[in-house]
């Protein structure tokens, strides 16, 4: 008489278990790639809040609110779960095309805890532009990949 194998044989439950891990190998960088997406997307949030504020307030040739008293200061920044967003710059005097900076820009900084260990502390600069758009200024420390895309044209 014959027995009949019942069940997995050793070998097939490791091939199992080292595709499970080929896999996990795989995923887990593309994950926390995805989570410091995520994380940094904040700033656009953030940073649309302050872009209205921006264009207000070069009506009267100037970046930031008033004569920046504490009340002030406290309107011209953004503090979001990740990171905090702030106006800057000066406004540029002048005629300029559509598509120019305007000289005032929104540093967004990651927080130092609590964030994705890739974009922990970085910065993004954006550019307001004359058109009400925002750009990726040459002074950000964080890696392009984390970026919008939205702010990298």
């Amino acid at each position: 008489m014959k027995a009949f194998q019942k069940g997995f044989t050793l070998i097939e439950l490791m091939i199992v278990i080292a595709i499970i891990g080929i896999l996990a190998a795989i995923a887990v960088p593309a994950y926390s790639d995805y989570i410091a997406r995520s994380q940094a997307s904040e700033a656009s949030s953030l940073a649309a809040g302050l872009k209205t504020q921006v264009i207000d307030n070069l009506q009267n040739n100037n970046c930031m609110s008033g004569d920046n008293n504490s009340l002030d200061a406290k309107m011209d920044k953004q503090v979001g779960k990740y990171g905090e967003a702030v106006i800057g710059g000066a406004a540029a005097t002048g005629s300029i095309s559509a598509n120019a900076a305007t000289g005032c820009t929104i540093t967004y900084t990651v927080n130092a805890t609590k964030v994705s260990s890739a974009i922990r502390t970085k910065t993004l600069v954006l550019d307001v532009l004359k058109n009400g758009s925002l750009k990726k200024n040459a002074n950000t420390s964080m890696d392009n990949k984390y970026i919008p895309k939205a702010f990298l044209i």
